[in-house]
This record gives structure tokens, sequence and C-alpha cells, in this order.
């Protein structure tokens, strides 16, 4: 059976239910499970290796139930591949609890979408990926795209689940690029790798920066890092002095960047930076990721003839409260 042979299902899967299916067929050949679903998808499942993925992952069912990795299946057959919907699906202590506090799903909210990227807004108290400062009962943002992005409508290649293309800082919120597709996370991950994504973050510094706008060029563990700025503008505090606001362009990517270029290159921490300043604010770290562009290159799904891909945000709700008690 060719694969353009093969039924699309509709992905509108029932809101109670924690899976959409993708994909469904009756199999004319038969054989080992990882086989049936290379020769019957192999644009989904280029080699053995993803399609076993795939059954490891609980997201390959025949005649109705999910099938593991030693799976046979019978000419005539049906075949179903599903991708997640929600999470918290597995048996796993972590998913179990959810986050501390209770059990209900942690959402995103979306500054952009469509069938192979989301551009979500990662809230500044959690990690990108992994466990994060609170163990397992912290909700990674990784996590809550699960709940957050909508399924996908691309015809192959979607992923298990969404995943982010880059990280932010646990204590910086703001705009967080994620995969939906293959084609989204080699095409989204290239164009970081290549320099070509412009990203631009605010954040209030501790201090007065005369220059309006500039460049750091300072190499931090001994790898290039370049940082361009542009004050926004200059208050006065009673509480903490002289204060900038500030947009940062950085041209390079490497750990801590904009926070290690703020207090060691403009001689100014961000305000809440604990570790490369001095200053603990009880709403923390006040950097923001409030603008991201893509050439038309990074996002071949979108046509020939579309123009960049630019996401806006404004700054957390955190900045003005602070702001507000300045002149």
């Amino acid at each position: 059976m060719l694969a353009s042979a093969v039924t699309r299902a509709c992905a509108d899967a029932s809101r109670s239910s924690a899976y959409a299916v993708r994909w469904t067929f009756e199999a004319t050949t038969g054989g080992d499970i990882a086989s049936v679903l290379t020769g019957h998808l192999p644009d989904a499942f280029a080699t053995s290796t993803s399609a076993k993925k795939a059954c490891r992952r609980k997201t390959v069912r025949v005649n109705g139930s999910f099938v593991g990795v030693g799976s046979s299946v019978c000419v005539g057959d049906r075949v179903e591949v599903l991708s997640r919907t929600r999470a918290g699906t597995g048996t796993s202590a972590a998913g179990r609890r959810g986050r501390a506090g209770g059990g209900s799903e942690r959402r995103l909210m979306m500054a952009y979408e469509d069938d192979h990227v989301a551009i979500a807004v990662k809230p500044d108290d959690v990690v990108t990926v992994g466990k994060g400062a609170e163990g397992l009962e912290t909700w990674s943002a990784e996590r809550m795209l699960a709940t957050s992005c909508a399924p996908s409508g691309a015809e192959f290649g979607i992923m298990a689940k969404p995943r982010p293309c880059h990280r932010l800082d646990q204590r910086t919120g703001g705009l967080l690029v994620c995969a939906k597709t293959t084609l989204g996370m080699t095409s989204i991950t290239a164009a970081f790798a290549n320099r070509e994504v412009r990203k631009r973050y605010r954040a209030i510094l501790r201090g007065r920066v005369e220059n309006d706008e500039g460049v750091v060029n300072l190499p931090l563990s001994g790898r290039e890092a370049i940082t361009e700025y542009r004050v926004v503008k200059r208050y006065e505090s009673g509480e903490f002095g002289a204060l900038t606001l500030m947009d940062f362009f950085p041209k390079t990517g490497r750990t801590h960047q904009i926070r290690r270029h703020s207090a060691t290159g403009l001689g100014c921490p961000i305000v809440g930076d604990t570790r490369f300043g001095d200053d603990e604010h009880p709403d923390g770290l006040f950097l923001w990721a409030v603008g991201i562009s893509f050439l038309p290159s990074a996002t071949p799904w979108r046509g020939e003839a579309c123009v960049d891909l630019d996401v806006e945000m404004e700054e957390g709700e955190k900045f003005s409260r602070l702001l507000s008690t300045c002149v």
C-alpha cells in the first residue's frame, strides 16, 4: 500500500481524549510493526528506529490495542498512529502528580502557531525543559506544550509531542519557539545555528547606561559573545536609584549572555539578578524575550512568497509595576 493511499484521519479528537489520530490504514503486508510502519508510511517513518520510538511512546495501535516494538501485524489488521494532545497521560509518578498544589494542567499562551511551529509565551517561573528548582512537582514549558499547542495538520513528520527549539533561563519569561514537526525542528534549529534569527530582549538595569546604543563584544568562557543594545528610557527610583530600561539584541547565544554582558560589560546588572549582581527582587529577574524574527528560508512550509515571520509582545506586567514607582 502506497503512502499516498493511507487514509488521513481527522485530527479533531474529543477534548476528553488524550490522543489525536494522525494516520490509519489497513495493512497490506504482514511482519513486525516497525517494518509495517516504514513500508506503509515511509515519509513519516524513514527508519525502523523512528517507528520503534513511536511504539515505545505508546502512540501506535493495532486493531484498537497499543502495541510494543516486538509486536507482529497481519494482512488486514487496522493500524493507527496517534499523537498525544494532553500531558500527564503516562503512569509515572511525575505524570500523576502534575504541579505541586494540585494535578491540574498548566497551559501556555500562544503568540503564533501554525502546523509546524508554535511560539509560546513562557512564564518566568518555569524551566524550558527538565525538573527545575522545585524538582518533579514543576511543570516545564516543554511539558505544558502538550496541553497548549493545537494538533498539527501537517501530512508527515508530526512529532510525538511539541519540543522547544532553544531555551530560555528559568527566570527569563517571554517568547519560546517550539517545533511540532521534524521539518519545523530542523529548519528552526538550523536558523539558530546559522545566526539567522533576530531576537530582542527587554530588561531593567540597575544603574544608568550613558550611551543611547552600542555593542558589548566581550568573550564568555573563551568564546565570542556579542550583544547589541539600545536604551529605551532612563528612570530614577527612590528605592533603587538610577534604572535603565534597555532593549538587547544578542548576536550570539552564550549561556546567560545578556545577564553577564549587563553586569560585566556595562557595569549595570539586571534588576533581580542574584547570580551576576547583588540585587534580589520579589518579582524575580527583569529580563523578558519580547521579539523574534525569522527569514522566509527558516519557514519553507509558508511558501516561496512569504515575508519574514516577525512576532512581538509586551514585556511582563512586573515591568510596569516597578517603573510606575519611578520618574
